[in-house]
């Protein structure tokens, strides 16, 4: 099977408070990673790769094709 590899630059990271039940100390601090891919600007695969990845989830990417 063929594997793909995306460098870590194309990657964008983000922390911030996680939503949910708390208690006492929790939800306090930034718990919660948020990981964004360009798809669209990505070098790393080629066209028929981004358009199933596209396809399969076309709910978790927005119009930008982040």
């Amino acid at each position: 099977m063929n594997q793909i590899t995306i460098p870590f630059s194309e990657f964008s990271f983000s922390f911030s408070r996680s939503g949910g039940a708390g208690g006492q100390n929790v939800n306090k601090v930034n718990s919660k990673v948020v990981l964004e891919w360009n798809l669209t600007l990505s070098e790393s695969i080629s066209i028929p790769v981004k358009q199933r990845f596209l396809a399969k989830y076309k709910g978790f990417i927005n119009d930008e094709g982040v």
